[in-house]
């Protein structure tokens, strides 16, 4: 089974991680709708301290997803057509590079690699995780699966460089 590939061909499935940017998400979720996308959010336990999760299922018109399905259970619909990750924290990042599925934002999105629809990652990390030497290295990895990286602020991989 598949969890991609919408009959409307605008589904967006907005991940939302528990790092700054993640109390924007009512906003981002109007932007995306703004632009066409028929939006679902699919969010990390810990992002749920960030927004007001009932207030997204209102202006979603869909559950938030923030768990694995249990075997038997149906996919969630509808089906998605890209994937934005906003914002995208350190360690959904590196998870989502080293291919660790372990709950439903990374699986979700190390699905959408797997099956090539469209990744977007806007990366979000503080200036403490943004000098770890893993990051760079998970950054270039993505980018090499096809996914496209968007920096609202220096990108960490060029920190340090003159």
């Amino acid at each position: 089974m598949t969890s991609f590939g919408s009959e409307s061909g605008n589904v967006l499935y907005l991940v939302v991680c528990a790092v700054t940017g993640a109390d924007s998400t009512l906003d981002r979720i109007a932007q995306e709708q703004a632009a066409g996308w028929d939006v679902c959010v699919v969010a990390t336990e810990r992002s749920l301290h960030w927004f007001d999760a009932d207030a997204a299922v209102e202006l979603s018109g869909h559950d938030l997803q923030t768990r694995m399905r249990v075997f038997g259970e149906p996919l969630f619909e509808p089906l998605g057509d890209r994937v934005l990750v906003a914002p995208g924290g350190f360690n959904t990042i590196n998870k989502i590079a080293l291919g660790l599925a372990d709950d439903m934002p990374s699986g979700l999105v190390c699905e959408a690699i797997g099956r090539g629809v469209p990744v977007t990652i806007e990366v979000q990390v503080g200036p403490g995780f943004a000098g770890h030497p893993i990051l760079a290295t998970n950054l270039d990895a993505l980018e090499a699966a096809g996914v496209e990286l968007v920096f609202h602020t220096d990108d960490p991989r060029r920190q340090g460089a003159s």
